[in-house]
C-alpha cells in the first residue's frame, strides 16, 4: 500500500510526504535506507545530518530528506512497519528507496543488503 500527501505550500514549495508498509523490521528500514543513500557507490548520494534507532534525515543536493520507521497500528496484528518519507522537493529516489523496502523479503539474507523480489 502506498500513500503519497502533498501538503500544503510553504516557503520552500510544497512538502511532499510518501508512506508504505513493509514486513521489514523499523530497524532494518533504518540501516537500509543508511545504506541506500550513504553507501560510497550510492547513485543518490547523501550525508546523514541526524538520526536516531527510528528515523534518519539526509541532506542531498537543494533538498533534505527526512524517513522514518515505525510498528503500523493498523496491520491487522501482523508484524508491519510503516515507512514515512518526507521532502521538500520532488526526489525520484525516494520512489526507488521505497519501492525497495515495500518489496523486500525479511527472511532473505544478503550480505549487499535487502533482498527486494524486483532486484
Amino acid at each position: 500500500m502506498r500513500i503519497e500527501v502533498v501538503k500544503q505550500p510553504n516557503n520552500h514549495g510544497s512538502r511532499m510526504i510518501s508512506e508504505v508498509v513493509t514486513k521489514l523490521s523499523p530497524e532494518a528500514v533504518i540501516e537500509e535506507a543508511r545504506r541506500f543513500f550513504t553507501d560510497e557507490e550510492a547513485f543518490h548520494s547523501a550525508t546523514i545530518v541526524d538520526e536516531s534507532d527510528t528515523h534518519l534525515t539526509l541532506g542531498m543536493f537543494r533538498s533534505r530528506l527526512a524517513i522514518s520507521a515505525f510498528p503500523d497500528d493498523e496491520s491487522g496484528g501482523e508484524r508491519r512497519t510503516r515507512v514515512r518519507v518526507s521532502t521538500l522537493r520532488r526526489n525520484d529516489a525516494v520512489g526507488r528507496f521505497l519501492a525497495l523496502v515495500e518489496t523486500a523479503d525479511p527472511d532473505a539474507s544478503s550480505a549487499d543488503g535487502v533482498t527486494a523480489a524486483s532486484a
